[in-house]
């Protein structure tokens, strides 16, 4: 029996909750296995927890089971974190898929964000005794990122990628100072405690997310909010990592841009340093 045969079998039998979520596979099956948990609760108006319990209902071990037998039912198994690439395609059809999905994400980015809102964040990064980078998983990665080329500029930058720090740094931080958040889904919840928690002492909080009616766009004083075809399908993060990278990127170059004569010397010191350790290598 397939999974969505059991899902109409014991469909009766279900609770409102389990029904809600049925109902949001059976709408559109193809879809699921492109979907994270948190939007796929979200639409059903359940708690994560509720799409796990359902998943082991139908025996299958948690959400990603669920999701990898789904797309193999619809014959459309596919790169669960890049979407449109699928077993069928060969290397290169994947490449131009990836390509063809980054360049309509860059082309919507322009009209994504405020231009307002995008200079006040430059602004706050500018002047801030210190910035604070908060990431999880692959966010975390762009957070590393973003603080070797703050640092770099010389922003008093640092990277929070750890779980059991992210509250304990934004306790630290005060009015001179900026936490800035990376999140695709916006709904991390040590993420969004960290933010809350540095809000709460006074920082300026900043958010670069897909989802403009996520938890963490809706706590932050400014949230950069990207688009791409991944949000709009709430599919897991692939390209909105690139518009996440270049949005950082426009940031420190604008910074950087700003600094003039100051960051040639500063820059050069960097490049020296960095020669040296080439040549012990």
């Amino acid at each position: 029996m397939t999974i969505i045969d059991q899902i109409r079998k014991d469909y009766r039998q279900m609770s409102q909750v389990e029904r809600r979520i049925a109902d949001i596979i059976l709408a559109d099956p193809q879809k699921v296995p492109n979907m994270t948990i948190a939007h796929l609760a979200d639409q059903a108006h359940v708690s994560e927890g509720s799409v796990v319990n359902f998943s082991d209902r139908l025996g299958v071990r948690g959400f990603s089971a669920l999701k990898i037998g789904l797309a193999r039912e619809m014959n459309t198994l596919s790169g669960l974190s890049f979407g449109s690439v699928t077993s069928r395609d060969g290397p290169w059809e994947a490449f131009q898929k990836v390509v063809g999905n980054a360049v309509d994400t860059f082309q919507k980015l322009g009209a994504a964000l405020r231009p307002e809102e995008f200079t006040q964040a430059a602004e706050l990064l500018m002047s801030a005794r210190r910035v604070d980078i908060y990431g999880a998983g692959d966010s975390a990665l762009m957070a590393q990122d973003a603080y070797f080329h703050f640092m770099r500029i010389g922003l008093p930058a640092y990277a929070v990628t750890d779980y059991l720090t992210y509250s304990i740094a934004a306790s630290q931080l005060d009015s001179g100072c900026v936490a800035l958040a990376i999140s695709h889904s916006g709904q991390t919840i040590e993420i969004i405690d960290a933010v809350a928690a540095a809000k709460k002492r006074g920082a300026a909080t900043i958010c670069i997310t897909s989802y403009a009616g996520s938890t963490l766009s809706g706590l932050c004083d400014l949230a950069l909010v990207t688009r791409s075809g991944e949000a709009e399908q709430h599919e897991e993060a692939a390209v909105s990592r690139l518009a996440h990278l270049l949005v950082l990127d426009s940031l420190c170059a604008y910074i950087s841009a700003q600094r003039g004569p100051e960051m040639v010397e500063r820059l050069e010191q960097v490049e020296l340093q960095l020669g040296r350790h080439r040549y012990r290598r």
